[in-house]
């Protein structure tokens, strides 16, 4: 999913933390290291680069794609 996307490293780290449950900017950003300034900058790329809105229809994105495996 992420190299489909084209997700860096920083963002793959991100998105690996929501798919674990890690859900609120304040956690995902203690959990990854980054502030929470640049995680709302790479949050905001990740919904572009998947041509998504909110993180509800990314993690529903990424789980149809494994489903459909």
């Amino acid at each position: 999913f992420c190299a489909e996307h084209a997700l860096s490293p920083t963002q793959t780290r991100i998105f690996t933390a929501m798919i674990r449950g890690t859900l609120t900017n304040e956690a995902i950003s203690r959990r990854t290291g980054i502030t929470k300034a640049a995680l709302a900058a790479h949050l905001w790329r990740i919904a572009k680069k998947t041509m998504t809105i909110s993180r509800a229809e990314l993690l529903y994105l990424f789980y149809e794609g494994r489903r459909a495996e």
